[in-house]
């Protein structure tokens, strides 16, 4: 009996350690390395996903291939992720990040790129709409 309990308590917590993490700026916190490229139906590299990306804890994402650092936003309201859902379908089932330049007071339902994003543990997955996903490795 003993065995079977513990048996079912590991297979929990195994079964926790392999889910997606929630989606936030502590989360992403840190440098990803790319590990599969972002294509389009034209065989070219999306322009919105770099070979390295900072995310820093007060929203900032720097990005090798951005002429600068860019604000993001990934605590979306429902009605907010909605919107970018209706407008790219294709992200459904995904969590969304938003990202533009400027200051974080701008209005995000202007957000000119849109990610759907999933993190599990120290893989990162982005997508922009009409490319591909991207992979990323979180650098130690």
């Amino acid at each position: 009996m003993k065995r079977i309990i513990l048996f079912a308590v590991m297979a929990v917590v195994m079964s926790m350690a392999s889910a997606a993490v929630a989606l936030d700026n502590t989360a992403l916190f840190g440098t990803w390395q790319l590990v599969e490229p972002a294509m389009g139906k034209d065989g070219k590299p999306c322009p919105f996903v770099g070979k390295q990306i900072l995310f820093t804890v007060d929203g900032t994402m720097v990005s090798d291939n951005m002429p600068m650092p860019f604000k993001y936003k990934v605590d979306l309201d429902k009605a907010e992720t909605e919107r970018v859902i209706s407008r790219f379908p294709e992200l459904k089932g995904m969590e969304i990040m938003l990202a533009m330049m400027g200051d974080s007071q701008s209005d995000w339902s202007k957000a000119p790129i849109v990610y759907g994003v999933k993190l599990k543990g120290n893989q990162l997955t982005m997508k922009v709409s009409g490319y591909t996903p991207a992979r990323y490795k979180k650098q130690k």
